[in-house]
This record gives structure tokens, sequence and C-alpha cells, in this order.
């Protein structure tokens, strides 16, 4: 059912677009026909989602809350989609180790949780990772994630002290991949410190002879490129110069003796020129087809053939306007279909709404109130609602300004493998960006698929399914460790409702079930759905993911400067909680519309305390209990349902339920105290669930709606288990009235305000309105969010408060 629905509604218009495309280039030509239907068949299976998180700041003492806002889109064309209806995100240590976890509904504007940071929680840079159960299916590299620092100051810091001394790391990247003897080529080259910064030097290639042959030094950010044609039996080496005096020996790339060299030109017109040069091998055949593919992430809008021969080299003259925004993956492949280079391009976007946000003066004193206007510009009639989260916070060197926001991060940063310093810059208007930017796609590499997945045709990649209704918990069911397949398994959440989930092993013993409306925290019960003795063990598996993050997380260091704010970062964190913590630890409780069992409305209710009280379980199904039955058989008590339908009793299984647990015997139910059940609700027909089918049921209920764990079947498993994430709500005091304004009790809030649900009218205009606190310094007020059509918006503003 899952996959048929997902096939159809979220992966057709992709595979349709891909498919008009391929039509209209190869027209005229059908050799390289393979090539593009193995991607367009990856392309109709292998959807894209991405998330972005918006965190209320990036700096963080232990004790604050972390608040967060989840925006969802689809990879190919950033249009918001309803595939997956949970997020798990995910706090990781510098070791990759899951500090904190979450499941996080993914309803449409209403994507948002937070995470208390603990004072168990060690001093360090943490990762803030975000991904969905069918991103689990692609490489870790689609996840979201995000770098913070949190400090926990009532602990002692085991953290390295500042250090003035840079460790330097430097990488080159020939253009199209690898470097090929007596054939020009274009060298980007990425030099960076420890934490991942840029770092200016003088750099030199030097051939064997001890001849300097060219000199090169970094753009912006430690990124550059030169040009080089590496001759043949000769061997090179870089000789790079510090700022410091030091001197570095790095090797080039391995140069080839044959091989395809790719060069991308952008002069700035309405057309690339891609220029192809071949070295073949001897004996190799003069004449060679090749294919040139673009695609923008994963949509194909290039696919061109070209036959080289005896020049070796072609050149291809790419119409930009048939290009996607953002970035672009061109693939040359060789005459036998194999990708023999790789280039990355990008066009910058331009913007459909532009967002602004002004606040109502710049200096404010303590404790007044602050009016932020935020007021969208379309450059086309038809003007989009928006959806917003905004945050503000105070900045200080522990909280510098974040350039990383949602523009970039879905634009850019989400589909290049390494990490992007400052990338905001390539989204600006300086001089230099074109070049820079060029640079950038010179030295990152394409992180959404590999080649070779696609051109072997490999349809395995699909293990977890998207959770398109609910949460998916899964479990293995083994006998004497041997997996059980095709077995009938239950899973029951006790509680007011509960939930009764039932769900059949596959071959591999694996059972699923689809989970609607779990929040908070709780236990759950699972089991064979079996009434014979066995050694069946069940295992409840965890939803969360078990790769590591993808990017480097460096230890957090600390200067002497800090000493005096992380101090009074500390006093303000602990009188928060001390003051305010009640406030703090509210938490909304989600409308849930559909409160009835699984069974809908019972045919029969029966309210014991509206009958005489008996002491045994018997005597209330004999007494007044009309459409049960109760006998005995081989000396044991037994009972059945009555059938209206057939004026009869039924003969089978009866499903018998306690607080949502089913009885794996039904006649136990005789040894359960009466006063402890509140009701009794009867369905009398036959009932049909799953594959199951129950000649009626009766499901008593406890006072307490959790049933006992030590009355429960030594073969059922009861584990505590996380359901989706409640709501907390922010605490942000008011000062509209002379006594509130006068109240001692002190307000040292750093962040004074998080609204991950702002929703512009009709003219892209909206008031947002906060108070300042009793802390002075320099505020940031930032923006971020998406409109129905998928574009993209961020702004920012300051104010000071005196």
């Amino acid at each position: 059912m899952f996959r048929n629905c997902f096939k159809f509604s979220y992966s057709s218009a992709l595979f349709i677009f891909s498919l008009f495309v391929y039509c209209k280039v190869f027209s005229q030509d059908e050799s390289n026909l393979p090539v593009i239907k193995k991607f367009q068949s990856y392309g109709s299976k292998a959807l894209q989602e991405k998330l972005f998180l918006h965190t209320d700041k990036d700096f963080y003492v232990a004790g604050e809350i972390l608040w967060f806002k989840i925006y969802y889109a689809d990879g190919a064309f950033h249009k918001p989609i309803q595939l997956s209806k949970i997020a798990y995100v995910e706090i990781l240590n510098t070791v990759g180790k899951a500090e904190l976890q979450a499941k996080i509904s993914l309803e449409p504007g209403q994507s948002k949780g937070s995470f208390y940071l603990p004072v168990a929680l060690n001093s360090g840079n943490y990762t803030v990772r975000a991904y969905t159960n069918w991103m689990k299916n692609f490489d870790a590299g689609y996840f979201f994630e995000k770098k913070i620092a949190i400090i926990n100051t009532l602990r002692n810091s085991e953290l390295p002290a500042h250090k003035d001394s840079v460790s330097f790391a430097i990488d080159f990247f020939p253009e199209g991949g690898n470097l090929v003897s007596d054939v020009p080529c274009k060298i980007g080259f990425r030099a960076t410190d420890i934490k991942g910064k840029g770092v200016d030097f003088l750099g030199f290639v030097i051939n064997d002879a001890g001849d300097t042959v060219t000199r090169f030094t970094p753009f912006k950010f430690g990124i550059g490129n030169f040009l080089f044609k590496p001759l043949s039996n000769h061997t090179y080496k870089t000789v790079i110069l510090l700022p410091d005096g030091r001197n570095i020996n790095k090797p080039l790339p391995e140069v080839y003796n044959y091989g395809y060299v790719m060069n991308l030109y952008d002069q700035g017109g309405d057309f690339l020129r891609i220029a192809v040069h071949r070295k073949k091998l001897p004996g190799d055949q003069i004449a060679e087809e090749l294919l040139l593919a673009a695609h923008t992430r994963q949509v194909l809008h290039v696919a061109e053939g070209k036959i080289i021969e005896n020049s070796d080299s072609v050149i291809f003259l790419i119409d930009k306007a048939k290009i996607g925004q953002g970035i672009t993956h061109f693939t040359l492949f060789n005459g036998k279909g194999k990708p023999v280079c790789e280039r990355l391009f990008f066009m910058k976007p331009t913007s459909a709404i532009t967002l602004n946000v002004k606040a109502d003066q710049d200096l404010y004193r303590t404790r007044y109130k602050v009016s932020l206007s935020v007021n969208a510009l379309y450059d086309h009639e038809i003007k989009t609602l928006l959806n917003l989260s905004a945050s503000v916070f105070k900045l200080d060197t522990l909280q510098p300004i974040d350039q990383d926001d949602i523009i970039n991060y879905m634009w850019l940063t989400s589909d290049i493998a390494g990490e992007v310093e400052s990338p905001g810059f390539y989204f600006t208007d300086n001089p230099g960006v074109d070049i820079a930017v060029d640079n950038l796609m010179l030295t990152q590499g394409w992180r959404r698929f590999r080649w070779n997945d696609i051109l072997n045709d490999q349809n395995s990649f699909i293990k977890f399914l998207p959770e398109y209704n609910g949460h998916l918990i899964s479990a293995t069911i083994k006998d004497h460790g041997k997996a059980v397949s095709q077995s009938n398994a239950f899973l029951s959440i006790p509680g007011h409702p509960f939930g009764f989930y039932v769900s059949k092993t596959d071959t591999n013993g694996l059972v699923q079930f689809e989970i609607k409306n779990y929040y908070g925290n709780g236990y759950i019960i699972a089991g064979p759905q079996t009434q014979t003795d066995s050694f069946y063990k069940v295992d409840i598996l965890s939803p969360y993911s078990g790769s590591t993050t993808g990017k480097r997380s460096l230890p957090y260091t600390l200067s002497t400067g800090m000493k005096e704010q992380l101090l009074n970062r500390s006093i303000n964190m602990q009188v928060q909680n001390i003051y305010s913590g009640e406030n703090l630890k509210k938490f909304t409780t989600p409308h849930i519309a559909d409160t009835l069992p699984f069974f809908g409305y019972p045919e029969v209710t029966y309210k014991l305390d509206d009958y005489k009280r008996f002491t045994t379980m018997e005597e209330v199904l004999r007494e007044y209990v009309q459409e049960i039955n109760v006998g005995v058989k081989n000396g044991k008590l037994t009972f059945k349902m009555f059938n209206p339908a057939l004026h009869d009793f039924h003969e089978g299984d009866m499903l018998v339920l306690v607080d949502g647990v089913p009885l794996a015997d039904p006649d136990k139910i005789f040894s359960y105290d009466p006063l402890k059940i509140k009701k009794l609700d009867i369905i009398q027909s036959q009932y049909v669930l799953g594959q199951s089918i129950y000649n009626g049921i009766a499901s008593f209920s406890t006072y307490g709606g959790t049933l006992d764990r030590s009355e429960l079947d030594p073969r059922l498993v009861a584990i505590d288990y996380d359901g989706l994430q409640l709501k907390r709500e922010f605490y942000s005091p008011a000062y509209e009235t002379k006594e509130q304004l006068e109240k001692r009790i002190p307000d040292f809030r750093n962040t004074l305000l998080w609204l991950p649900d702002v929703t512009t009218d009709r003219e892209g205009k909206t008031m947002i309105e906060l108070y300042t606190s009793d802390q002075p310094g320099k505020y940031m007020v930032v923006l971020q969010g998406m409109s129905a059509h998928g574009d993209f918006v961020s702004a920012h503003t300051f104010f000071e408060v005196k």
C-alpha cells in the first residue's frame, strides 16, 4: 500500500518531466538510451526530501532550551510536500553519538520542537541532525546538519585552551576529475585551518628539475584555481609558503597517461562552453560518441551526444536557460556509457519574494515593547502567504552572526558534500562573487547519489518506507534465534484512548506497525498473536539512523576573554530556571479529533459502577453481561460471545483486551480483579483487523488506563518508548502595565522571542511584538520561511538595549 501510493503521488511528476526532456534531446540519436533510461528509472523511485531546521540561535549554555522549526520540501523542485509525517531530530556529540533525540510531527506550518539541554552534557561542539524514515534509504549526506556549541558552566570544563598556532590542510581538485598528461587542465584547490576556515598562502608548482612551472594564491576563503599542463615523463610537487614562514610540500593528484579532461567556461553570456579533450589509448577507435548529461537535483535538463574524432576534442554549447537554478551537475560519458568526467556549476537563483523586517526603534530600554514590521515584496502579481519563524537573541563573542539560512542551505549547501565557509557570501552581489562561486564548485563534490548505483540498476536501496500516515514502529520476532516469518503480531499502547495494532512478519521476521497520534512518553507492549507455548523473542528496533555524521565536529576552544560572558550566561540561565522554571515546562496537548478505539463505537458498553459490584469477574459476566455466556470446559471457566446475526454463540477465537493489551488466553480474564475495571466495551459481530479475524471483541478498561506490567504474559515485551514530542510553550513576559513593569522578579532572558508560526497576510505583511529583558546589549532579529509555492525567504535586523 505504501509503495504504490508513494510512486504515483510523488514520483510520477519527476519521471514524466524527465521523460519529456529525454524525448526532446534524443529525438535524433538513440545510442545513449540505456544511460538515460537508468537515470530516469532511479529518479522515479528515489524521490529526494529536504529538511531545514531554523534554531533560535547557535550558542547555548547547558540548562537552556534549544528551540527549532522544521521546513520540509521535495529535493528536486523545492515545493512543499506531505510525504513523510515524522521527522527525527538528534543532537550528536563530537564522536557522533546521539545525546538527545526526538520524533517531530511534520504538520504544514506547525513542525516545531525543542530540547532542554541537561546539565549532564559536556561542553563542546555538537551537531543538530534531522531526517525522515525515507531519507534513511540514502547516504547520511542527505540529512540536515547544523553545528551548535553547548557550554556547561556547572561542570569542570575539559575544553582545550585557545591556541594561536594554525594547523594547515590543502587539497587539489582537477577540473572534471583527473589530470591527463599533455592535456591542459584547470586545478581547483582549497586550503583550510583546523577549524575549516580558509587560509591565505603563496603556492608554487615545481617540476622534477626544480623549476617553477606556475604559482598560485587563493582568491577567497582559501579557495582558488590555476591552469596546468602536466608533461609526459615528468613529476611535479607543490610548495606552500604560509604567512608564518613555514614551507609545506604537497604532491599533486596522480597524472594519467590516457583519459578525458572537461573544462567549463562561463563568459557571462547566455551559453556555457564545455570543452572535452581526450587522450585515447593506442588501438582505440578514433571516432567515439560522447554523452554530456546535465541535471539539477536529479531533474534531467540536457542530454547531448557528440562524436569526437581526429582532433581529440569537442565543444558543447549549453543554453543557460535550459538548466535549473542552483547547482547543476554535468557528467560526461564515454562511448561505453561509463562516466569519466564530472563538473558542478552554480546558477544563483532569482528571488521571487524579498522579505524585510524592521524594528520601530534602533534603541530601547529594558522591559520595553519592541514592534517588528514584516513586509514581503513580490516580483509577480500573485501574492502568496508566507509561513515564517522568528527569533530574537543577544549577540556577543559567544553568539556570533550566523550566515547560514534557509536560502543558501536549500540552493547550495544541501547539494554539495563539503563544508562551505560563509555560504551567504555566494548569494550577494559583491565583487568577485562569480569567480568565488566557480572556485567553490571546482572544489566540492556531489553527494546525492553515485552513478555506479544508477548504472548498475540498484533497486535494493528501498529498505525504509515513507511514514505517510504515522510513525512506523518496527520489531523483529525470533524463535531460538531464527526469524519467525508470516506470523501475526500485535502492538499495544496503553492509555486513554489506547492503541492496538496488528501486522504480520515478513520472511526476515520483521514486522511494522503504523502508529497514529502517539504523543509524549509512555510504554508499548508487543508480542506474537499465538496461544501456543513458544520461545518467541520480540525486539523493538530503534527508529533512529545508525549512520555517522559526514561532517567533522572539532573541539570547542575557549579564550580568556570569554570568561566574563560565560559567567553572565551561567547566572542568567540559573536565574531564569529558578524564577521562570514552571513557565518553561508548559506543553501544549495536541488536539486529536478521533479519540475512539480502533473498533470505533462499541455496540454495547457496560460501566461497571452502574451495577452491583461483584468480587469475581465470573460473577460480573454471568450476572449482567448478556452478550457473553460463561461456561466450564475441561474443568476451566470459559466464555463465548453471542452473535445476534446468527442467533447463536461464536465459535473460534475472540479478542479480549485489557487496556488495549490482548490476552493470549482469553479465559485468563477470570483471574482479574473486577474492582479495578471501569468499563467493558463489546463488539458482538465478527471483526476483521488486518489479516486477523476475531469472533467478537471484549475490551476491558481499568481506571488508570495503564495495565500493570507485572500482569503481562512473559512472552510479551514492554518497553519505555517516546512518542511524538509534545509542543513546549515559549515563555515571554509582557510589561504592559506599571505593575508588570515594576515586578521585582528578574528577567535575564538572552532569547527574547521564539515564534515558530508567523503567517503573513495577503499583502505579505504582519507585525511581531515582544518585550526586552533586563539584559542590555545588541540583539539580532532573524526570520526564516517559505511560501506555499516553494519560495524561500530570510531576513534579519538589529536593535540595541541599554
